[in-house]
């Protein structure tokens, strides 16, 4: 009777394990951190597989008398690494000279090999986003109070303003140049390459997009209240790929590994336990 049971339980704890879909294909979720605050602007190294996110201070996050206290991290081998000469707000991944952005609340630096934040430029700048396209030598920014996105040349340190993108508190910019962005915790839009004005996607809810990013496929991935979805340029109606039982606060892709953060936890799912 006990190898029933012990089959009985096993095969409950799989079966819940692999309940989630992503795109209807089964996957399973595990923790892979534990911390106390919001995990959000989660970014992974694909050349080592660091996973760089930014802890925010929920009590302060919640008290509009203080500033929210905000810090960054890198995951390495299951132990977080606080990058502590900076106050760090997002980071970014050039994967092709793997160097690693980080954006501080007094400008723009390069993490060096210790895991400290070298200054490159724009001094007293306050960089609140960050995002670096793949295929692009193009680095973007949004800057705070008024969070306008900015073209970075890297090269000659300087930046030029997007005039058609009204403020941004997400964005993501696929490989043709478009760029996705939420503005005003409200709708989520999409400014096309060499076009005035941008296009509002239909069907995601006010107030409930979390994070956007670009997955291995080169596809634009939005993680909300509800569920995670593909935005598309040439379609105003995302496709849903997963639904969601927690609020997420970051999503990130390593392979056909999708990371999602939510208050206190970093989730890892994957397809191959389920196979």
């Amino acid at each position: 009777m006990l190898p029933l049971l012990i089959l009985f339980i096993l095969t409950s704890a799989y079966a819940e394990n692999c309940s989630y879909k992503y795109e209807g294909i089964k996957l399973s979720k595990r923790s892979i951190l534990t911390i106390k605050g919001l995990p959000t602007n989660l970014v992974i190294n694909p050349n080592n597989r660091d996973l760089f996110f930014t802890l925010i201070d929920i009590d302060t996050l919640q008290d509009d008398d203080v500033q929210t206290e905000m810090d960054q991290y890198v995951l390495r081998d299951g132990e977080p690494i606080k990058i502590d000469n900076i106050n760090g707000q997002a980071a970014a991944v050039d994967v092709i000279k793997n160097k690693v952005y980080i954006a501080s609340d007094d400008g723009l630096t390069v993490l060096n090999k210790s895991d400290k934040a070298n200054f490159v430029a724009f001094k007293d700048e306050d960089i609140t986003q960050l995002f670096k396209p793949v295929n692009s030598d193009k680095l973007y920014a949004v800057l705070f109070p008024e969070s306008m996105v900015y073209e970075i040349d890297v090269k000659e340190n300087e930046k030029t303003k997007i005039e058609n993108v009204p403020c941004a508190f997400m964005l993501a910019v696929d490989a043709e140049e478009n760029i996705f962005f939420e503005c005003d915790s409200k709708y989520v839009k999409v400014l096309l390459k060499d076009f005035q004005e941008p296009i509002e996607f239909v069907g995601i809810p006010k107030n409930s997009a979390r994070a956007i990013t670009i997955d291995d496929k080169n596809r634009v991935i939005l993680a909300a209240n509800d569920g995670v979805y593909w935005l598309k340029s040439d379609s105003l109606i995302p496709k849903k790929l997963m639904n969601l039982d927690f609020i997420p606060s970051g999503i990130a892709f390593y392979g056909e590994n999708l990371y999602l953060s939510t208050s206190g936890v970093i989730y890892e799912f994957s397809f191959t336990v389920c196979e």
